[in-house]
């Protein structure tokens, strides 16, 4: 058992059969303000180590590498050349050898078997780190505390958290990276078992809560933040999960695979369905990722690939809907309503290039 799995059952986490890590009980809703820490096994690590690391990566991946500079750790799509996303990551700089791509447990093997195609050409090395724990942090004061730990052993000159979006802090063997949210701050803490156990450690000794997984996905909906899993590989373009408008995707750099049909999809407005989010009230059995969106009359609008429970029951639901028909109610396959809900970014290209200004 490792330190942090052995820290969390001390704050009444047990291990699942499917490995995760999840409460003895129902958690009760935040309210202190003092933030909250989630175990997060549905993320893993691939790390791309090298002196062409950034080179390799920049003909692969829809993001500009060279602003991936250890302060700024942006979303990226990596792509099919008809411009599916065949994986998504969030890009941290450790050092100027070193990236780690954050990505969805169960697609940074299959991503790293892709790229290895490609690396024999390269001073590179691709890797699956086994030993990374990720978890998530909410609330501004507990990103705060966990930057002041970090800040004394970062490993670049950048020895402070930003307040832009995606900005991070690494030292050499942990990265704490904000991530979108709502009207919640949120970042992720990714490192070695010994770096992350320490951290967590000092943060719940001093009050902050404890979150489960429901808790994250439901604040990743509410971000209009959707991952690309290992079923959802080769089936949607960047602009259909809204990446441009998540700085995802940049338009000013040279060529990587897909982009010729990323870039037509932009300038010519060739997408025709988009992710939204969507609410329903408490449905029993929960729908599944995979699941119809259909208007009442049974016709097929969109696939749903998100859901989560809030603290009542209600559900929240991220969803790719067709833009057609934008008036006509929508129902999950068992006939109850789902209500568009809105989205907390503009449906507008967002270049990377300008994350900081």
């Amino acid at each position: 058992m490792t330190d942090f799995k052995t820290l969390m059952q001390a704050h009444g986490f047990h291990a699942t059969q499917e490995g995760k890590l999840a409460p003895e009980s129902p958690l009760a809703p935040e309210t202190d303000g003092a933030g909250s820490l989630t175990p997060l096994s549905c993320f893993e690590v691939l790390a791309v180590n090298g002196a062409d690391g950034e080179r390799f990566l920049q003909g692969q991946t829809s993001q500009q590498l060279a602003l991936v500079d250890g302060s700024l750790a942006p979303l990226t799509a990596f792509c099919t050349p008809k411009g599916r996303i065949l994986a998504m990551a969030q890009l941290m700089r450790l050092s100027e050898d070193c990236l780690w791509l954050l990505m969805p447990t169960g697609t940074a093997e299959p991503l790293r078997a892709h790229l290895a195609k490609f690396a024999p050409f390269y001073k590179v090395s691709l890797e699956v780190r086994e030993d990374s724990v990720v978890v998530g942090l909410t609330g501004e004061p507990a990103l705060t505390r966990a930057a002041e730990q970090l800040a004394d052993a970062a490993s670049s000159q950048h020895t402070a958290l930003g307040p832009h979006d995606f900005a991070m802090l690494a030292t050499s063997d942990a990265v704490l990276a904000r991530q979108p949210g709502a009207e919640t701050v949120r970042g992720v803490l990714v490192g070695s078992d010994a770096q992350v156990t320490r951290l967590s450690r000092t943060l719940l000794d001093g009050g902050i809560n404890t979150g489960d997984e429901n808790h994250w996905a439901r604040e990743d909906i509410r971000a209009g933040l959707q991952w690309v899993d290992s079923e959802q590989t080769d089936a949607w373009l960047p602009q259909m999960l809204n990446l441009e408008a998540l700085a995802a995707i940049s338009f000013k750099k040279g060529c990587y695979t897909g982009q010729e049909v990323v870039a037509r999809a932009h300038f010519r407005g060739q997408v025709k369905k988009r992710l939204q989010r969507l609410t329903a009230e408490p449905v029993t059995p929960l729908p599944q990722p995979g699941g119809k969106v259909v208007s009442p009359e049974g016709k097929a609008m969109g696939e749903i690939l998100r859901v989560a429970n809030n603290a009542d029951g209600s559900l929240e639901v991220l969803a790719v809907v067709s833009l057609r028909d934008e008036e006509v109610p929508l129902t999950l396959e068992t006939g109850e309503p789902l209500h568009r809900a809105p989205l907390p970014y503009p449906l507008e290209r967002r270049d990377p290039e300008q994350l900081k200004a």
